[in-house]
């Protein structure tokens, strides 16, 4: 039926008929959301790699002035990207981003001479930002995910997500990889399950769309559960804008947005503007929009919406639109909220220094005043 919805949007939208207009502009809501994501691979050029406390404390706080300054008020830190720990964890190695000296022979809280997660947290709350940790729950390598099937996986993501029950965090924050491992997925064994290296069997075989999504489901409901323990946290997911790729790959946002015990909040990453294509006549941003806003929610769990400020300023032949206007986000946000969303979050955060984004940003601030 989604894909019904899907195919009859593209045909509105290349045929030209009417397709509701988000054009008009709106009041500033309440408390809206406006994040920003710290990606492992901005570490060292925010320069937070291999530095002291102290160092590492003066280069976060200068990023969060920058990023204050232009309207932002919740930081996705990322805290987890490869079954590592950009914390003093006791059951994961450091990240190596963020140290040289990360092993996978030995924890974070061996390896760190500070704990990284506290004082960007610290920090965060000098400027009155809102910090949710961000994780990949199965990635341990580009090529290698932790198997979803398996109960281990999940035990191993929940261990992560009970050590940082102990941070000042507003929230947990998984992003979109689930079934997308380039070669393997490892099933740990009953001995690596909370190790500091997972070991076990690595398999290629896949399931079938319908299994992808009943094992990442338990999983998602198991950490919702853990992260409300703690009085006033959130947990939400950032999916693909692409709704068939979301259901092929074992994000099941149909039952997240609608059923309750899975998510608080999704965000879609609709990476797109309204001048896609060749030609740069689709309104593909719209339309991933009408479609995101158009699905069936529970009262209560909020739509935010990813969006692409690395690709400002850029020339893309399947997007030309980012190259033909500086306006992108300012239009986007505009729409979004007309469309109820309740609020956005750019990536990345070292796009905030980037040349070719400061016109992007430039009119994107006039609407955050």
């Amino acid at each position: 039926m989604k894909r019904i919805l899907s195919f009859l949007l593209i045909v509105l939208l290349v045929t030209g008929l009417a397709v509701p207009s988000f054009a008009a502009t709106s009041t500033k809501p309440t408390a809206e959301v406006r994040g920003m994501w710290v990606p492992f691979c901005d570490f060292e050029a925010l320069g937070l790699k291999d530095k002291t406390e102290a160092q590492f404390r003066t280069n976060f706080r200068a990023f969060l002035k920058k990023a204050k300054a232009q309207g932002v008020n919740r930081i996705y830190f990322h805290v987890r990207a490869f079954d590592d720990a950009s914390w003093k964890s006791k059951t994961f190695k450091a990240s190596e981003y963020l140290t040289s000296k990360a092993s996978g022979k030995k924890t974070a809280a061996k390896t760190y001479t500070y704990d990284p997660l506290k004082v960007v947290i610290q920090e965060c709350r000098k400027k009155d930002m809102a910090i949710e940790a961000w994780m990949n729950p199965y990635r341990i390598t580009h090529e290698c995910y932790l198997n979803p099937k398996s109960g281990y996986s999940t035990k191993r993501i929940r261990k992560a997500v009970k050590e940082l029950a102990k941070y000042d965090l507003d929230g947990i924050h998984f992003d979109d990889y689930f079934y997308h491992s380039r070669s393997k997925y490892r099933t740990p064994t009953w001995r690596t399950a909370l190790a500091v290296t997972v070991k076990g069997k690595d398999t290629k075989a896949l399931p079938s769309n319908y299994y992808k999504k009943k094992y990442v489901n338990k999983m998602v409901k198991t950490i919702y559960k853990e992260v409300h323990k703690k009085k006033g946290r959130t947990f939400g997911i950032s999916p693909q804008g692409n709704y068939d790729n979301c259901m092929a790959s074992g994000a099941d946002v149909d039952t997240w947005l609608a059923k309750k015990g899975y998510v608080d909040y999704l965000m879609p990453q609709i990476y797109w503007t309204d001048k896609w294509g060749r030609k740069g006549d689709f309104a593909m941003f719209s339309g991933r929009l009408l479609l995101w806003t158009g699905l069936k929610r529970r009262k209560g769990v909020r739509l935010y919406v990813g969006l692409a400020l690395y690709r400002t300023g850029e020339s893309y032949k399947d997007d030309p639109g980012w190259k033909k206007s500086n306006t992108n986000l300012k239009r986007q946000v505009v729409k979004l909220r007309k469309a109820g969303c309740s609020g956005f979050s750019l990536y990345t955060a070292k796009d905030l220094y980037r040349d070719g984004a400061a016109k992007e940003l430039k009119y994107l601030k006039k609407v955050l005043k």
